[in-house]
């Protein structure tokens, strides 16, 4: 005979039961979202997207709205705030003072892409140079979310994904070749993808092509999960900061400036804290055997040696801002993420000409001040560390026959789309890329406009400085990079310290 507790017995079991079903189906679920997206990003990957966008929408992405504004703590807005303002307010854009990315307005679309059409999927325009700059008033860089409002909804696996419009980049690869050798050097980078993008606005584009994009994996949970192992911890976006500075104990003083993504957890940002001030304070005697547990020294080593040797001036190592700050919850430690990488490769157009970029210093690599790296590098014990990882990667990754490989390979794939672009983009991809058109041949007037669209009335906003950008072919920038880096390590020559203008 059965005991009485055997009712409540079964019914446990039966709860277990389906928990564990529940935990199987959402382990098979999160293996086929990792599948699907490992098969949409690729170097070479290049997929065709078509957005319809209702006219009222498309006046909705084009009003209230535009790049952060923040405060400088000390510095003068300099460029940044130049461009924001002489753009934005000068339009009656209404960016606000203190804002963040979120100030663009969301609206919504039909998505059309491989595998089938969402509607109602959530967009908005994105970034800051790359937004003004613009070559026609419809190549704008776009943010897609597509479990906005439609929860757990995804495209190949995707809840959101970036569509950068390659604005700054006459070759329209850098920013797919620099990530690519971030993540080939073991560090925790975006994917990406191509596109080719067409645009629907009912009444005023029919299918429009509007041309090559570079489709950004989101730095999330997902993309998080993968890379460091846990969609938990603090996640900080950092933005015109040179360094990560500490700015006393409490934790308000850091949120407009460090931007942190998601929930905050307070043993997470007392971590940080302590992170930040140890960087600060620390004697030098202890600072490299106390490093180590707030960071993974010879992570954090490649991750600056790849962007000096990638003269990314617009980064964590120049203007202070373009990549992500992760504190992992359980060990405490930080891992820079790179971010925005379309100006990589030399191509940083207010830090002189990438002819001028290609002999920055990989050995000083800092702009002033950062106080992260200036320690790291002048350390007894640190320095030698940092000098490995530069040479590691001119050994085995900087390598140009191999990049060169790489640019041919990726222009078989993007040729046929940019020549489809604009006249001007043809020209610039003759020049850049494949060295069928003189440096000085055709249309080189800066910021590019795209002269097709001229019965738009519409004009791409340049920075406030004059900016010269020579176009120099990129398979010889990366020859004479890898060179002049090769012989700053042997002690034959020195490289210029970055000095990029963004503050005045």
């Amino acid at each position: 005979m059965g005991s009485p507790l055997d009712p409540v017995k079964r019914c446990l079991l039966f709860l277990w039961g389906l928990v564990v079903s529940g935990l199987v189906l959402l382990a098979r679920q999160n293996e086929a979202h990792a599948a699907q997206q490992a098969a949409f990003f690729g170097l070479t990957n290049l997929w065709t997207i078509h957005l319809t966008i209702s006219p009222g929408d498309w006046k909705v992405l084009n009003s209230r709205g535009g790049p952060p504004q923040r405060s400088n703590n000390g510095n003068n807005g300099g460029l940044f705030e130049g461009i924001v303002r002489g753009v934005f307010e000068a339009e009656g854009g209404g960016a606000r003072p203190g804002g963040v990315a979120g100030d663009y307005p969301w609206a919504t679309c039909s998505f059309e892409g491989p595998g089938g059409t969402l509607t109602n999927v959530a967009l908005r325009f994105k970034g800051a140079s790359s937004m003004v700059r613009s070559p026609n008033p419809f190549k704008r860089p776009f943010k897609i979310d597509f479990d906005r409002g439609a929860t757990n909804r995804r495209f190949m696996g995707i809840e959101e994904l970036y569509l950068n419009n390659n604005v700054n980049d006459a070759t329209q690869m850098r920013e797919a070749l620099a990530y690519d050798l971030f993540r080939r050097a073991g560090l925790p980078a975006p994917r990406t993808a191509f596109a080719q993008v067409y645009l629907t606005i009912p009444g005023k584009l029919q299918k429009q092509h509007l041309g090559l994009y570079t489709l950004v994996e989101v730095v999330e949970g997902d993309f998080l999960k993968r890379s460091v192992g846990t969609k938990k911890g603090l996640l900080l976006k950092p933005e015109m900061m040179r360094g990560v500075p500490y700015m006393g104990e409490d934790w308000d003083n850091y949120v407009e400036r460090y931007a942190p993504k998601g929930n905050v957890d307070p043993k997470d940002t007392a971590r940080f804290i302590d992170f930040v001030r140890f960087i600060q304070q620390a004697p030098p005697d202890q600072f490299a055997q106390g490093l180590r547990e707030y960071l993974e020294p010879e992570g954090f080593a490649r991750f600056v040696a790849l962007n000096a040797i990638l003269a990314n001036v617009d980064s964590f190592i120049g203007n202070g801002h373009n990549y992500y700050l992760h504190v992992h919850p359980t060990n405490g430690r930080a891992t820079f993420i790179p971010w925005d990488l379309n100006e990589a490769f030399g191509m940083h157009p207010v830090s002189g000409s990438s002819a001028s970029q290609m002999v920055t210093s990989i050995l000083r690599p800092n702009a002033d001040p950062n106080r992260l790296v200036e320690r790291f590098v002048a350390d007894p014990t640190l320095g030698p560390l940092y000098r490995s990882q530069c040479e590691l990667i001119l050994t085995n990754l900087f390598v140009p026959a191999r990049l060169k490989a790489e640019v041919d390979r990726i222009a078989v794939v993007t040729q046929p789309v940019v020549f489809a672009e604009t006249r001007r983009a043809k020209e610039d991809f003759e020049r850049t890329v494949l060295g069928t058109r003189r440096l000085d041949d055709g249309d080189l007037r800066q910021p590019r406009h795209d002269r097709e669209f001229a019965k738009e009335p519409y004009q791409p906003r340049g920075f406030p400085d004059a900016i010269d950008i020579d176009n120099m072919p990129l398979k010889a920038w990366i020859e004479g990079r890898a060179q002049h880096a090769r012989e700053q390590l042997d002690g034959k020559v020195r490289g210029t310290r970055p000095r990029p203008r963004l503050y005045q």
